[in-house]
This record gives C-alpha cells, sequence and structure tokens, in this order.
C-alpha cells in the first residue's frame, strides 16, 4: 500500500516537473505566509479594539470614583436636605456606574474585590441616607461615616489616578494586568513591576463598612434677550455701529441667521491682524454676540494678568462695561477667561462673558455674550438677612477666608440674591451660597485650582 503511495507521489512529480513544483511550492508557502499576515493583523485589530474598550472604561471608572469622592466632599458641609438628596443621589449614580466601569477592567477578580465591595456599600449607604433624610433625620447624625468614606474614596481616587497615569505613560501595559493574577498583584515583592497597580487591591483589605464658563455657565434665565431695548437695525446700520466700536480694515457681510436671536454675520479684518474673524451681531441694537476666530498661536509671551487686562480693554471698546474676571483656563498658548457683571459691589454671576486671548500678543481671538446679552438689567439687590445670619448656617469646620454679595441662577432658571463663602475643608477650597433672603442653602462647589486654571465643581 506505502508503495503504491510513494510510486503515485514520483508519477505527479513527473508529471509537474522540478520547475513547476518549486513554483507550487512556492505558491503553498507563500499563502502560508499570507493567511498567517492576515490572522496576525486581524488578531491585532481585535487586541487593539479589546484595549480601546479598556481604555475607556478606565477613563470612565477614574471619573466616576473623582465625581464621588466630590460629591461625598460636599455631603461634609451641607446643611439643606434638598441639597443634601440631590448629592446623596449623586452619589449612589456615580458609585454604582464606577463599580460597573471596575467589573470590565482585567484586574483579577481577587485583587479587586475589597474595592467593589466598598462601592457597593457606598451605594448602598447613599441610597439608605436618601430615606433617612426624607424621613427627618438629620445628616449631622451621620458625621463619622461620611468622614469614614471620604477618606476611603480619597484614596482610591489618588490610586486609581495614578494608574491611568501608568497607563498613559505605558509604564503598565493592559497585557501585565491581564496576565497578572491575584498572588502578583498583592504580592509586595512586585511593586516595582506594577507600580501602582498593586494598591488597588491592598488599599481597601481594612475596609469593611469648548471652553469653561465657571460655575453657572449652563444657566440661561431668560427666552428674551434683556440687554438689548432698541430697534431692530438695517445690515449696514450694524455694519457701521461695528466700524466705530472696532478698527476695522475690511468688512464683508456674510448671511443672516434667524432664530431665538436674530443675527447678521460678518467677515471682519482687523487692523494690524493677520487672521480673518467672523462676527455675529445682533439684528437688535446692533451688539456683538460672539467673535470667532482660528488664528493659532506658537508662543506664550503675556502672562495672565495682563491678558485679562488686555480682555477688559476689548469688552470696554463693546460698550460691556462693570465687569470682573471670576474664572480662567489656559492651553496651546491662549487664556479664556470668564467674566460677570457688576452692580453696586455686587458680583452677577448670570451676566456671563467669555473672551479668548493670545498669550503672544494679546489678541482677542474669541468673544462669546449669551449670558449677558440675555439677563443683563438693573436688579433690585435688598438682602433681608444680613451676612452674619447667613454665615451662622455654615459648617462651623469651613475654614473661611472670604465673603461677599452676589447673585446667582438657580436650578429652576430664576435669579437668586446669595451670600457667597469661600473657605477650606480637609485641603480642599469650597464655595458655599446661602440666600440673603430665606438663608437656605443653594449650591456647593469645590474649586479646583489646576495648571491650566481655576475651575468649579
Amino acid at each position: 500500500m506505502l508503495e503504491k503511495f510513494e510510486k503515485k507521489i514520483i508519477d505527479i512529480k513527473k508529471r509537474i516537473g522540478s520547475k513547476n513544483l518549486g513554483i507550487l511550492y512556492f505558491a503553498i508557502f507563500s499563502l502560508l505566509i499570507l493567511g498567517g499576515m492576515i490572522l496576525l493583523k486581524k488578531f491585532k485589530l481585535e487586541k487593539q479594539n479589546v484595549q480601546d474598550g479598556y481604555n475607556r472604561s478606565m477613563y470612565d471608572f477614574v471619573s466616576n470614583v473623582n465625581n464621588v469622592e466630590n460629591e461625598i466632599a460636599k455631603l461634609k458641609i451641607t446643611s439643606n436636605d434638598t441639597y443634601t438628596l440631590t448629592t446623596l443621589a449623586s452619589v449612589f449614580a456615580k458609585a454604582n456606574s464606577a463599580k460597573a466601569n471596575l467589573d470590565i477592567l482585567p484586574f483579577s477578580a481577587e485583587s479587586i474585590a475589597n474595592v467593589s465591595k466598598f462601592l457597593t456599600q457606598v451605594s448602598d449607604f447613599s441610597y439608605s441616607l436618601m430615606r433617612n433624610v426624607i424621613n427627618g433625620d438629620n445628616i449631622s447624625n451621620y458625621k463619622e461615616e461620611i468622614d469614614t468614606i471620604y477618606s476611603k474614596i480619597s484614596d482610591l481616587s489618588k490610586v486609581t489616578e495614578e494608574i491611568y497615569a501608568d497607563l498613559n505613560s505605558n509604564n503598565i501595559k493592559w497585557d501585565e494586568l491581564e496576565k497578572v493574577g491575584n498572588d502578583k498583584i498583592q504580592n509586595s515583592d512586585a511593586e516595582s513591576e506594577l507600580s501602582s497597580a498593586n494598591k488597588i487591591g491592598k488599599t481597601f483589605t481594612e475596609y469593611e463598612g469648548i471652553i469653561y464658563d465657571g460655575a453657572f455657565s449652563n444657566h440661561i434665565l431668560t427666552r428674551n434677550a434683556n440687554y438689548l431695548t432698541g430697534d431692530n437695525l438695517s445690515q449696514e446700520e450694524v455694519e457701521d455701529k461695528l466700524k466705530s466700536m472696532l478698527d476695522i480694515e475690511s468688512i464683508a457681510f456674510k448671511e443672516e441667521q434667524d432664530g431665538r436671536l436674530p443675527l447678521y454675520v460678518f467677515a471682519v479684518k482687523l487692523k494690524g491682524e493677520e487672521v480673518e474673524k467672523t462676527v455675529y451681531a445682533t439684528k437688535q441694537d446692533g451688539k456683538i454676540y460672539q467673535i470667532i476666530s482660528d488664528r493659532k498661536v506658537e508662543r506664550e509671551y503675556i502672562n495672565i494678568e495682563q491678558a485679562k487686562k488686555k480682555a477688559i480693554e476689548f469688552a470696554n471698546k463693546l460698550e460691556v462695561y462693570d465687569i470682573v474676571d471670576t474664572y480662567y483656563l489656559k492651553g496651546e498658548n491662549t487664556a479664556t477667561i470668564s467674566f460677570a457683571g457688576i452692580q453696586d459691589d455686587v458680583v452677577i454671576y448670570s451676566d456671563l462673558i467669555k473672551i479668548k486671548v493670545a498669550l503672544d500678543n494679546g489678541e482677542i481671538l474669541a468673544y462669546e455674550a449669551n449670558g449677558y446679552i440675555f439677563n443683563h438689567k438693573e436688579r433690585e439687590i435688598t438682602p433681608q438677612k444680613s451676612i452674619e445670619e447667613a454665615r451662622e448656617k455654615i459648617y462651623k469646620d469651613l475654614n473661611i477666608d472670604s465673603e461677599k454679595l452676589c447673585v446667582i441662577p438657580n436650578d429652576s432658571k430664576d435669579e437668586v440674591l446669595v451670600y457667597e463663602f469661600s473657605g477650606t475643608l480637609d485641603e480642599k477650597r469650597f464655595l458655599v451660597y446661602i440666600n440673603a433672603n430665606t438663608l437656605v442653602e443653594e449650591k456647593i462647589y469645590i474649586v479646583l485650582e489646576t495648571p491650566g486654571g481655576i475651575m468649579t465643581i
């Protein structure tokens, strides 16, 4: 039988010939190589898709843990039941989301068991506390539990940020986390190899229980533009107004935009500037609503204080006065500064203007006056309660370093007169807003001083 098979093979070789046989071998080999390359490419693509999913889950996990930390920090100083319930609801949702994100990540089940358990406990605690507060219980009765949870969530937040930083800098690869077992993660000798990843299993082993606008950027209070009180103007009339306010080299009309706020749109080139800007002006009164420029800024020569001065000078040219800077963000050699209105030394956060300044020469790259145009008006400012009475409502351990009267929007899209108290607790800076008429706690924000500027959350 074997001899017949060998003769068959020899007969096939003779028919094909040695030259053609070599070509056949080469073709088969090439097909195998090509097939292997296709499989390898497919494997790499699938692997990248998996790692992209891990990256998204890790980003969401870090964000949710940070949000829980910040909400718990607010619970430590709040005294208003409505605000307490809103904050507890946020803790409940974010803790559950963080746990869902953690379950997707390729840590061993044993190494994250305590973290998962902790997040479940935070979620359960917040839900239980919501029910207790609704039934008349006071959150101050749970200060010890809240302090403990805050301490642990702060630890977790630091660890997760370290792991995320290590992943982004390639100090840790997802493959290592997928392969590492519980023994290795909890083995202190592996600390140098897996860096901060080890800490996630150790931290909780003992626990059983377009532009940032500032704090009130999401509120547009009215459907009518309070700042606009005159007549509708023609395109030519608005164009003349722009020429009177700005040092214009050339201007060309582009289009009209109708909607909640009817606008004329112009292409404008200012004297001494290289890049043309798009200017949006209101048909009513001819006020500048928005300016957009796409010039890239390559260098930084002026500081933030000089940028603020340039921004205020520009606003004054547009007949906008009595504003004060509140927050700012820096990035790509530019500074975006948020301004609020001022009336009788009272800050009006609703009257919002944003100005983007180039840090190479102080050029105004962007201007946006949505909040100011819709909200600016004369207010009746008469607080019924004193600042001393309001101060009594502040959590006693908050170290207050400044206080002032201001107007803010609330969640009902109304304006409220409040006292703003700025202070620190546990190395965090807070802004607490107490209603100047009812002494109700309206808002609490955490102030973040980042390398790129000042923000609130």
